[in-house]
């Protein structure tokens, strides 16, 4: 199968399969599979994770969201473990969950979807929650111009973005950055893109970081 990165496509969804085909086949996902309709946990996202916290972004960041994707777990432990405040989505966007001050023997507990609401308490999204310096998500594709594809489950990302600028808690300016597999990452799909599609700002592989310049 060729890789995807090589190809035209014509729509996301056919973008999507293919992603999640060439990476089901060539053994790049890690549990659970089959990766399909999901967010691939890929093959190195904890090296991806480690290479993360070396970026002054995160060395001065306080509060940090993210998705709750199990591609982004060895975020949540570092995140914790380096007493950042993390605030998380809950799956299909039904509810967030502030976690801050778990102690280390307890992160990797607490940083599982089923248990983020047993060690962190459940918030609504509000002006009076702090102030969020680095927003983080997991993608099916993104290219180098900051392009995301997620799952295409009804834009939960955008949406999740959408309610905490409203709230003011992120601005235009916070960084947005993705974690993928190498082959995630595409030269450009602005073509498949629609006007009010959020592009983020950083991407993180196992072996790189891109910087984006976002509009």
């Amino acid at each position: 199968m060729d890789n995807p990165g090589e190809r035209t496509f014509t729509s996301k969804e056919e973008l999507r399969e293919a992603v999640w085909e060439y990476m089901e086949i060539r053994d790049l996902v890690d549990n659970p599979r089959p990766c399909h309709g999901i967010v691939p946990n890929f093959c190195g996202a904890q090296t991806a994770a480690h290479l993360l916290t070396t970026l002054p972004e995160w060395k001065k960041a306080r509060v940090i969201f993210t998705g709750p994707d199990i591609s982004l777990h060895q975020v949540h432990c570092e995140a914790l473990l380096e007493g950042k405040k993390l605030l998380v989505a809950a799956p299909c966007l039904t509810g967030f969950c502030l976690l801050n001050g778990v102690p280390a023997d307890e992160v990797l507990a607490a940083t599982s979807v089923e248990e983020f609401a047993l060690y962190g308490r459940s918030v609504n999204i509000d002006p009076f929650l702090p102030r969020i310096d680095l927003y983080i998500t997991g993608a099916v594709a993104v290219d180098k111009r900051g392009n995301r594809i997620g799952k295409g489950k009804g834009g939960i990302g955008d949406r999740e973005d959408d309610l905490l600028v409203r709230a003011g808690l992120i601005k235009h300016d916070t960084p947005r950055i993705t974690l993928v597999h190498d082959v995630q990452l595409f030269d450009d799909f602005s073509h498949l893109m629609r006007k009010n599609d959020r592009r983020v700002s950083i991407i993180v592989t196992p072996h790189e970081v891109w910087r984006v310049a976002v509009d």
